[in-house]
């Protein structure tokens, strides 16, 4: 398999999620026709980078959202909790990392980092809130997570999202 660099990957990601939104088409009454939308609308994008130590992650494999959840809370403020998709080997995967200023995606429980990663960056303390009521904030079984649906009709509340972490996602042509 070819190797594809990160930018290139990235810009698949967000192409990815155009067409699905572009797919599922508007919802009267709704902020956001989908997650797909409310991504692109509200969602960052952050570098894949290996553990910071260059040794293995330290989280359990497919516990990705409590793993992450856990970090960005005990972290003290230096990480936010990320939900959305990263980039796997051949297509998106639905995922949560960690991430701080720096915009490099904190992989716990992906032994190799994803090639690209886009999502929501929520302060850790709400994250926490919200996943001991909800679960995971925007994914549940493959579909979007209750939760997810009331913000796709009524709007993200901004005061979750953890100001300066990650890039804006860029403008469509």
């Amino acid at each position: 398999m070819p190797h594809t660099e990160p930018a290139t990957t990235e810009g698949e990601l967000v192409d990815h999620l155009r067409r699905d939104a572009a797919l599922r088409g508007e919802r009267p009454g709704w902020v956001h026709s989908s997650l797909s939308a409310l991504l692109l609308a509200h969602g960052r994008l952050f570098a894949p980078a290996p553990w910071p130590d260059g040794g293995n992650p330290p989280g359990e494999p497919g516990k990705c959202y409590t793993e992450a959840a856990s970090w960005a809370w005990a972290s003290g403020g230096e990480l936010a909790y990320v939900e959305g998709l990263a980039w796997d080997l051949a297509w998106p995967v639905e995922h949560a990392w960690c991430a701080g200023k720096d915009g490099a995606a904190r992989d716990l429980t992906w032994p190799r980092p994803g090639r690209a990663y886009l999502g929501l960056p929520v302060h850790a303390e709400e994250a926490v809130r919200l996943m001991s009521q909800h679960g995971p904030l925007l994914h549940g079984n493959g579909f979007a997570s209750d939760l997810a649906v009331t913000w796709c009709r009524d709007g993200f509340p901004a005061e979750l999202l953890a100001e300066g972490i990650g890039r804006p996602v860029p403008a469509a042509d």
